[in-house]
C-alpha cells in the first residue's frame, strides 16, 4: 500500500517521512526549515524528478555555520534518509540539506535511484562523486532505527491514588489495611517499575525477618537517592511531587 499523505507544515509529506525528520529533529535538537516537500511533480526542475513522489524532503541550511549544516545531514542520516548537503558550486540552488526517505513506499524513480548511490557511498548527482558526508549510516532505515529506539513505556498507573496520611502511618506500621495497604503497595510497585528504576522487583516484598514498615523506609530513601531529595526515610512532599510527574494523583 502506498503511504498515507498528509500536509504538515505547509508542505505535502506522508507520515513516514514526518515522523522520521522529527526524530532528526530531535537528534539535532532543533526544529529545521522545510524549503520543498514531497509529492511535487514538476515544482523545481533542479530537483530532477525526485521530489515528485514521496520520501523527500529538503531543509534550508543556508543561514547555519558549516558545523552545523554537518549536524543536520548526520541527524537526517541517523534516521534513515539518503541526505546530503547541497551547495551553490554544485547546481542553481541555494545551500540546502537534500534528503530521501530509504525505503519510501512512494519514492520517485530518480528518489530510487538516489538511494542506491547513496548505499554505494556517493553523492547522488549526475556526476556520480564520492559521497561527501559524513559516514557511517549507510545501512540504516527508519524500522531499523526505531527498533533500537523503542517509544517509552509509560508506568501503569491503573489506580493513580495516593494518601500521604498512609503513606505516613506505613512508615511506622507494619499492618495496613484497606486502601492504605493499597496505597503502599502502588508506591513499592513503582518504584520497581522499569521506567523507575529505584528498587529491583524482589524489593516488592520484604526479606524474611525483616519488618513492612522498615522496609517501607528503605524503598523511600532509595527513592530519595534515585531522585536527589532529600534521605528522609519517610513519605515526603518531594516523593509526592515526583510521583505526580509519573500521573499518580496525592491525597491527604
Amino acid at each position: 500500500m502506498p503511504e498515507a499523505r498528509i500536509v504538515w507544515r505547509g508542505f505535502a509529506l506522508n507520515k513516514r517521512t514526518v515522523a522520521m525528520v522529527q526524530a532528526a529533529e530531535k537528534q539535532y535538537r532543533s526544529k529545521f526549515k522545510i524549503m520543498q516537500g514531497s509529492y511535487n511533480k514538476g515544482g523545481v526542475e533542479a530537483s530532477a524528478g525526485t521530489h515528485d513522489g514521496g520520501g523527500a524532503v529538503d531543509i534550508d541550511v543556508a543561514e547555519l555555520a558549516p558545523a552545523q549544516r554537518k549536524a543536520v545531514v548526520l541527524a537526517l542520516r541517523q534516521v534513515g534518509f539518503a541526505a546530503w548537503l547541497r551547495t551553490p558550486a554544485q547546481g542553481r540552488w541555494p545551500y540546502h540539506v537534500h534528503a530521501i526517505a530509504c525505503g519510501d513506499k512512494d519514492l520517485s524513480r530518480g528518489a530510487a535511484i538516489q538511494v542506491a548511490e547513496y548505499r554505494r557511498r556517493r553523492n547522488g548527482l549526475a556526476n556520480r562523486g564520492k559521497d561527501d558526508g559524513p559516514p557511517g549510516c549507510y545501512g540504516m532505515t527508519w524500522e531499523l532505527y526505531l527498533k533500537a529506539h523503542p517509544a517509552p513505556v509509560p508506568v501503569a498507573v491503573p489506580d493513580s491514588t495516593i494518601s500521604l496520611g498512609a503513606m505516613s502511618y506505613a512508615s511506622t506500621h507494619d499492618a495496613m489495611n484497606g486502601v492504605w495497604g493499597a496505597d503502599r503497595a502502588r508506591v513499592v510497585a513503582w518504584a520497581a517499575h522499569p521506567k523507575v528504576g529505584a528498587i529491583t522487583r524482589a524489593e516488592t516484598i520484604p526479606p524474611a525477618g525483616v519488618p513492612w514498615h522498615l522496609h517501607f523506609q528503605r524503598v523511600l530513601r532509595k527513592v530519595q537517592v534515585k531522585f536527589k531529595l532529600p534521605e528522609t526515610g519517610s513519605f515526603t512532599e518531594g516523593v509526592a511531587a515526583v510521583m505526580k510527574r509519573y500521573g499518580y494523583k496525592i491525597t491527604a
